[in-house]
Order: structure tokens, then C-alpha cells, then sequence
């Protein structure tokens, strides 16, 4: 297959040749599929992080000379949570909604993956297929609730569900009323590496429970929402420009040197508590390299990490990328070394055309060409054009 393919756009339909879609449709159907979905998959309900974790790491790295700078220190990472908080979690419960107009394209890639698994007809492979994903959204699991393709996120239970990565070591099939023939359903293992809203940690017995996300991102934002000024959080929001860790150092130490936080100073407790409360209501991987204070997070994310690995290295693995900007390293690493799978193949749709440049400068040259990358002619890569190129491919 080509490594890079430009595909043009007539009247709003992507136009796909017959060389490129034999190409596209040996892959799927002659390999293990998995899909890995970045930031960029949700931005058109959710939006991007912009150059949250540069900042949030040069908060971890600042060094108080006093105790007021520690203060002040403490109070700015908790109007960065807050921000990023109001930004990125806050809008799922309206944002994310089966009704919503904005929510069309979703569900229709969810009936697009449905049927071109339901036809798969390669007699060694089943009809199941990952999502690895980094959003802590709960996107997938919504799109699938409206396809026939059974979608396990994890979790075992209908009134008090429970997550173990056991849970995905299951296939589905259903048997004809009169008789003892069975057929397998298409399922998905969607695997939520960053975590996510509908979790929770269980104090009593340990581990990971469902929660309800609606709720309990109502609440929080209720009872925290009078601790943070707005005024004074758009003045820290736009007081950052950084584009380098470089830049990013300086506006902090500037900031914190500065008197803007000073009258808050008597209130650090407060925003101390915050930050504890934050980290515990919700189970998520945060956007800054410090990610792992919560142990059980931690564990859990190293082993849905080494599923990932193990897919990678199975022959004739597929990889389809959307969204994805490679810029979480631990992730990044893992797709490198697995370029050693002569079988694995990396199919990158990239939004614009400029994009694959920034990819192959993360992800370098590969000794056996293991990617692909696709993009528009002159046109961005929406989910409306990504689901009518996965729509032409029958295996």
C-alpha cells in the first residue's frame, strides 16, 4: 500500500479509487484491527487541551523560595484543574448527548464499524476489534449503545458494575430461536487508557466502580464553582501563551512573582482541598507528566498499556489512528518499538495534510514502510469524511 494517500472530495463525498479501496479492504479483513482515538476524535463536541500540560508541568517544577510562593503556587494549579475542569469536563453531560445534532456523525460510525465487522468473512479472524483511547469522554460507549455492536468497556455487573481488564477476554454470540446455530456478534473492547468520568474508586473494597458521570460532574461543579472568580480566571487563562516548556517556566515564575494571587493567599486551604477532591472525583489521567498520585490509576494504566502492547505485537495487526497526536510519550514509545512486527501495519488519518509532516518527525521512518498516512486534498479530515471511507470498505 502507498504510504501516503491524498484523497480528493467532490460534492461533499471523498472519492475513493478501486486500487486504494482493494488496498484498504485487504487490511481489514486479513488483519486484527484496533483503532486508536486521540483528543481529536472528540474535539467537535469537546474541543482541544491546547498547551495545558506544558503548563502544568511547569507549575510541578517551579521552586518557592517562601512560603507565600508555595501558596501561591498551590492556588494556581488549582485554578489550572479548574480551568481545564470547566473546559473539558464540565460540558459532557449536555455536550455529550445521542440527541444532539453534534452527536449524528458519532452514531453513525458506530452503525459504519457495526456492519463492516458484521460482514467480515475471514473464517480465522472473529468479529471483534479494539478502541484504545486516551479520552475519558464517554463518547464511545454512547455511540455504540445506539448500533447492534456489543461494546465492552471493562465492566462486569448491571447494578454495581466493576472494571478488570479480565472482562475483555470475551467473545458474543447469538443462537437461532429453533435451532443450535450460532453466529458471532460484532463486539468492541473499548480500552480507556486515560481513564475515565464513569469511574470511580471503591473506598470500601478497592478497585474501580461505575459511576454515574452526569451527576457527578453536576455536583462537583456546584459546590466548587464559588471558589473561582471568573474574572480572575480569565486573567490566568490568558496571562498563557507558552508554546515551549521554556516559555511556559517564565510565565509561571512571572505569575507567581506577580500580585495577581495575593489576596487569595488566605485561602490556600481551600484550594489545597480542591485539588484532593478533584483527583479523587474523578479517575482520569490529568494533562501533565506527573500523572500517577493515585496508585490505583496507576496500576490499572500500566496494565491496559500492556494490553495495548500485546495487540500490537500479534501478526497482522492493524492500527487505524484518528485524532491522535502522538504527543503522549509512554504511548508513542510502545507504536516505535512495535515497528519491529514486520505484520503490523499503521493506517494514521491525518486531519490536514500539514499533520503528517509532525507525525513522521515523532514517529520517524520505519525500516519495513509499517504506515500509511491518509489525508483530504485541500479539505480537514472531519468524522463525516472519516466514516464515508471506513462506509465503501465490504469484507
Amino acid at each position: 500500500m502507498e504510504k501516503n494517500i491524498k484523497l480528493s472530495v467532490e460534492d461533499d463525498k471523498v472519492i475513493v479509487s478501486d486500487d486504494i479501496l482493494s488496498s484498504l479492504k485487504q487490511l481489514f479483513s486479513g488483519c486484527r484491527v484496533n483503532f486508536l482515538l486521540g483528543a481529536g476524535f472528540s474535539a467537535k463536541l469537546l474541543g482541544l487541551l491546547n498547551n495545558n500540560e506544558l503548563i502544568f508541568e511547569a507549575v510541578n517544577k517551579f521552586q518557592p523560595t517562601n512560603e507565600d510562593e508555595r501558596s501561591k503556587a498551590t492556588i494556581l494549579s488549582a485554578f489550572l484543574y479548574w480551568s481545564f475542569f470547566k473546559r473539558c469536563i464540565a460540558p459532557i453531560p449536555k455536550k455529550v448527548c445521542v440527541y444532539s445534532t453534534d452527536f449524528k456523525p458519532y452514531l453513525a460510525l458506530g452503525t459504519v464499524l457495526y456492519r463492516v465487522f458484521s460482514e467480515r468473512g475471514n473464517p480465522a479472524l472473529d468479529r471483534q476489534f479494539n478502541i484504545f483511547t486516551t479520552n475519558y469522554d464517554p463518547i464511545v460507549e454512547l455511540m455504540f449503545d445506539r448500533s447492534n455492536c456489543v461494546c465492552n468497556d471493562g465492566f462486569e455487573g448491571r447494578i454495581a458494575p466493576r472494571f478488570s481488564t479480565d472482562n475483555y477476554s470475551k467473545s458474543y454470540y447469538r443462537q437461532a430461536m429453533f435451532s443450535n446455530r450460532k453466529s458471532e456478534i460484532p463486539s468492541v473492547n473499548l480500552i480507556k487508557i486515560h481513564g475515565s468520568v464513569t469511574w470511580s474508586e471503591d473506598i470500601i473494597e478497592g478497585g474501580i466502580e461505575y459511576q454515574d458521570f452526569r451527576s457527578c460532574i453536576s455536583s462537583f461543579q456546584e459546590k466548587y464553582e464559588p471558589l473561582f472568580d471568573d474574572a480572575m480566571l480569565s486573567k490566568i487563562d490568558t496571562y498563557f501563551t507558552a508554546s515551549t516548556p521554556a516559555d511556559a517556566s517564565t510565565q509561571i515564575s512571572s505569575l507567581i512573582v506577580d500580585t495577581l494571587l495575593d489576596t487569595l493567599i488566605p485561602q490556600k486551604g481551600e484550594y489545597s482541598g480542591f485539588i484532593d477532591a478533584y483527583k479523587y472525583s474523578f479517575l482520569i489521567v490529568n494533562p501533565t507528566k506527573e500523572k500517577f498520585s493515585d496508585t490505583l490509576l496507576n496500576k490499572n494504566y500500566y496494565e491496559l498499556l500492556r494490553l495495548f502492547s500485546n495487540e500490537l505485537e500479534k501478526e497482522n495487526s492493524l492500527l487505524v489512528v484518528n485524532g491522535f497526536s502522538f504527543r503522549d510519550e509512554h504511548i508513542l514509545d510502545l507504536v516505535k518499538r512495535s515497528m519491529i512486527n514486520p505484520s503490523l501495519k499503521v493506517l494514521i488519518f491525518a486531519f490536514k495534510e500539514g499533520n503528517i509532516a509532525d507525525y513522521q518527525k515523532l514517529l520517524g521512518e520505519p525500516k519495513n514502510s509499517n504506515i500509511t498516512y491518509v489525508c483530504l486534498d485541500g479539505v480537514d479530515l472531519s468524522l463525516e469524511y472519516f466514516n464515508q471511507i471506513l462506509s465503501n470498505i465490504h469484507i
